[in-house]
């Protein structure tokens, strides 16, 4: 059975950010899968499913940065109702783009719409592997919170353990 998420409504959405960066649309979620893709493994990866659920129906807010046309990354924020913590799920950088402030940018973009929506804090797991997320975190003032062996099913650069980290917003 074929989905056309471009038939899901998005609620009205003013908020304006940096340049380049914009609330994801149903026409973004092909251009999402092909950077999730290229950033995990398959048996690790979302499937477009799963991102189009995150990103259009989920009590969550999914950016994009987008420049000259080409998407180069995304972040997704998830939340609870009844918390005043959100969540960043993931982001993800084209690997051509790895390096160039992208992740930086988005960071700072899903800080802006959890403090928007009223949270006091940002949360998020990484894998312990992945030196290049870690540094980006702790640059933007994420702190270690707790180590968590075995978090992930599959290993993720190298291993399944994986850190939480959070910033006071």
């Amino acid at each position: 059975m074929h989905t056309d998420y471009r038939d899901i409504e998005l609620s009205s959405r003013d908020v304006k950010y940096r340049h380049g960066i914009r609330f994801a649309t149903a026409d973004d979620i092909d251009a999402i899968l092909k950077i999730e893709q290229h950033c995990f493994p398959e048996e690790t990866a979302y499937s477009k499913h799963q991102l189009a659920n995150l990103t259009l129906k989920a009590n969550s807010t999914c950016l994009v940065e987008v420049q000259s046309g080409i998407l180069r990354g995304f972040v997704i924020v998830t939340y609870r109702k009844g918390s005043l913590t959100g969540n960043i799920e993931t982001i993800d950088v084209e690997v051509s783009c790895q390096n160039a402030g992208v992740g930086a940018k988005l960071l700072e973009a899903a800080e802006a719409d959890m403090r928007r929506k009223g949270m006091k804090y940002a949360q998020l797991e990484v894998s312990e592997g992945n030196s290049a997320a870690l540094k980006l975190y702790q640059k933007a003032g994420y702190v270690f919170e707790a180590r968590l062996p075995n978090y992930y099913r599959y290993d993720h650069n190298g291993t399944r353990d994986a850190v939480r980290m959070v910033k006071f917003l």
